[in-house]
């Protein structure tokens, strides 16, 4: 059984993340879907909703051969108080091919488009990823030469752990490192990570976690578009 990749960054997970629980199986060729609420959008410990909460939902296509295709989107708010025109919402676009190494290893290779209809600055990027699944972990590489528009290469390891401690109960960990251009332009090279847990509850999935980072402090913001303080974030979806 394959493992599709999931653009889903609700309690990023995302942070543990827009992805980092283990994946859903493919069994056969499918449409699915999933709508999501969360208190904070996070990515990569950085809010994309100004600290406020997301609504956010997803639909792909995986076919039996393991190749996917899909689209997911959230609110975001990357305003400046001097620019009326900056965005609010996020649209990423994906394809990939899953599948496995053996009888042990899964894996996933991914190219998304993240866009950004209505800004007038255009911050859309390629990124591409490459994910694998052994046991209860989950150890993925991001890269993209073009963050937000900005011509910077951007490099991203993450290290997730999802324990099942009791009946439909997990207890999610989540560790990622971001380096490259871009993030030594911005804030400096930095660790996300987080502690949670999630469950399911008559066909709703929920999860709670405590996200944090270790960016130096001169860059550290509590308030306003892209506030990256500890935050304790919380989660509701529906899949069908």
């Amino acid at each position: 059984m394959y493992k599709k990749f999931n653009k889903k960054r609700i309690a990023q997970v995302v942070g543990l993340t827009l992805a980092t629980a283990l994946m859903a199986p493919i069994a056969q060729a499918e449409v699915s879907g999933e709508i999501g609420v969360t208190n904070d959008y996070r990515f990569r410990g950085v809010s994309q909703s100004a600290g406020d909460f997301a609504v956010q939902a997803g639909i792909d296509y995986s076919m039996e051969s393991g190749f996917f295709v899909g689209a997911w989107g959230s609110n975001v708010d990357f305003d400046d108080p001097e620019d009326e025109n900056g965005a609010n919402i996020e649209v990423d676009f994906y394809a990939g091919y899953a599948g496995a190494i053996g009888e042990e290893v899964e894996y996933d290779v991914t190219l998304l488009y993240y866009t950004y209809p209505g800004d007038d600055v255009s911050q859309d990027y390629l990124e591409g990823t490459i994910g694998f699944y052994f046991a209860d972990f989950h150890a993925a590489y991001w890269y993209t030469n073009d963050y937000g528009g900005s011509d910077l290469d951007y490099h991203y390891t993450e290290l997730n752990y999802s324990w099942e401690f009791a009946e439909n109960w997990s207890l999610d960990l989540h560790a990622g490192y971001n380096f490259g251009d871009a993030p030594e332009d911005d804030m400096g090279t930095y660790v996300d990570y987080s502690i949670g847990v999630s469950t399911e509850i008559a066909g709703v999935g929920l999860s709670a976690a405590w996200l944090d980072n270790n960016i130096d402090s001169e860059y550290q913001f509590d308030e306003g578009s892209f506030r990256n303080d500890s935050t304790f974030l919380v989660s509701a979806s529906y899949a069908f």
